[in-house]
């Protein structure tokens, strides 16, 4: 599907926007195979089956989030007619606004991209006993190889049909849950709700709590404007749609999509507790946060039977969950590379096929890049935390200064907000690094990019000049 949606590129302008020709259906579909990284797909089932559902909390912010982006920072994407949401800072404070938040998208999107490929080598690692080296080369290499030829075109519809596979493999384990768990269906629930696998919300006035409710509300509302609207890696997705209005529609559908989603893998993880608590020979031995991150491929690896199929399907949900969010960075990185610093910077007068014959080289080396920052936090306790963590620090800063672009009329300062993004980042560093040796929660991880969103707006407001 890469090759054949990805042929007759000519020019950056289809290998990066599709031409603006895409489905806001197919889109939508995409952004949430992007989204169900091998994260969602892997780690999300092991956190309920540990604990609960409260993770499901952070989708009341989650879908706050996307509206806001719907409403207040598309239109201005559309408005400026570009291929990068960076472009959009420079027209609107700068090049030095521009450069700066590209770069911080650069050292987010390396990081949460290599540790969501990490996820799922891990997985397949455990499964066929195979060497994780191996495994994230080969994982990394064939997503490189469609996005390398086809660019956004074959991440969109690749991501699509990943997006098929994966969610169709998670009905059919829970179909087997059902099944091979003794006692019918109305028993299983039971036994997981009674244990308190199905418990949501938790109500507590304490800030520094991070399961509360209306701390993740807040967290995931911020955070999930800043993933969505000022990092490339999806907000690349919608700006391939023909017009504003259906660019719109495409996150409009993924707000709504989402939430099943979200509840299906969650429900894996409490299943697959009852399974456990009856077939306690088949447990995994030992517990903690690293067992409990791959609970669902220790599953898949022993339990589920390699004769009906299902296996082979979960195990290409685990590569189609790695390589649809391993795409989307390859392209939204090569887009980057190319619009905010190769073509203004050192080709500003090349042809259109030089252009995109870099964006093609481009797309290939950061493929390598992110296949060893993987290996490089094999060793990581939990994945999933790491992920929001790093993140975190840096996506308040980009947030804070799209804010000041879309919220406020007045010029700006382009240099001042560079100040306010990269103090933003340096105090949230200091306060992850003084946690860390201490062994105390002074602030929760939620709050990082809150405060980092905060601090880059408010530097960024006592700037601003004139009225445009």
């Amino acid at each position: 599907m890469g090759l054949w949606f990805g042929r007759g590129e000519r020019s950056t302008h289809d290998y990066f926007l599709g031409g603006k020709r895409q489905h806001w259906l197919v889109v939508g579909m995409s952004i949430i195979a992007t989204e169900v990284s091998a994260l969602t797909f892997l780690i999300v089932p092991g956190r309920s089956f540990e604990d609960d559902c409260w993770y499901l909390q952070m989708y009341a912010g989650s879908f706050v989030g996307r509206l806001l982006v719907v409403y207040l920072l598309l239109p201005a994407f559309y408005g400026g007619a570009v291929t990068t949401v960076y472009e959009y800072l420079g027209q609107r404070f700068g090049p030095w606004t521009r450069v700066t938040a590209s770069l911080l998208f650069f050292a987010s999107r390396i990081v949460g991209s290599g540790i969501r490929l990490l996820a799922a080598s891990l997985a397949i690692a455990l499964v066929f006993d195979w060497p994780l080296t191996w495994v994230v080369i080969g994982a990394a290499g064939v997503a490189v190889a469609y996005t390398t030829f086809g660019g956004i075109k074959a991440i969109i519809w690749t991501d699509a049909l990943q997006a098929v596979v994966f969610l169709t493999g998670g009905l059919a384990v829970i179909g087997f849950l059902f099944v091979a768990t003794p006692g019918n269906w109305v028993a299983n629930l039971s036994s997981a709700y009674e244990a308190g696998k199905f418990h949501t919300f938790t109500w507590d006035w304490n800030p520094n709590n991070d399961k509360v409710f209306w701390v993740l509300l807040i967290h995931a509302t911020v955070q999930t404007m800043a993933a969505l609207g000022a990092d490339q890696d999806l907000t690349q997705r919608m700006l391939t749609c023909p017009d504003l209005r259906r660019g719109q529609r495409s996150l409009i559908f993924n707000a709504i999509a989402g939430f099943p989603v979200v509840c299906l893998f969650l429900l894996i993880g409490a299943l697959i507790y009852v399974y456990y608590q009856v077939q306690p020979a088949a447990a995994p031995l030992a517990e903690g946060a690293t067992e409990r991150d791959r609970v669902f491929a220790h599953f898949i690896g022993t339990v589920i039977p390699s004769t009906w199929g299902l296996k082979g399907l979960l195990v290409a949900g685990v590569f189609a969950a790695a390589m649809s969010s391993l795409d989307s960075a390859l392209g939204a990185m090569s887009s980057t590379a190319v619009t905010d610093f190769y073509r203004p910077y050192a080709r500003p007068d090349a042809s259109p096929a030089h252009y995109l014959r870099v964006a093609r080289w481009f797309t290939f080396l950061f493929g390598v890049l992110l296949a060893f920052v993987a290996l490089a936090f094999a060793g990581a306790d939990d994945l999933l935390k790491e992920a929001f963590g790093w993140v975190s620090l840096i996506f308040g800063g980009m947030l804070g200064v799209f804010l000041l672009g879309v919220v406020t009329k007045r010029r700006g300062h382009d240099r001042a907000n560079v100040v306010a993004m990269l103090t933003s980042v340096a105090i949230l560093v200091a306060i992850k690094f003084v946690q860390e040796c201490t062994g105390t929660t002074y602030i929760a991880w939620p709050w990082w990019v809150v405060i980092g969103t905060a601090w880059t707006f408010g530097v960024g407001v006592c700037f601003c000049a004139k009225r445009r």
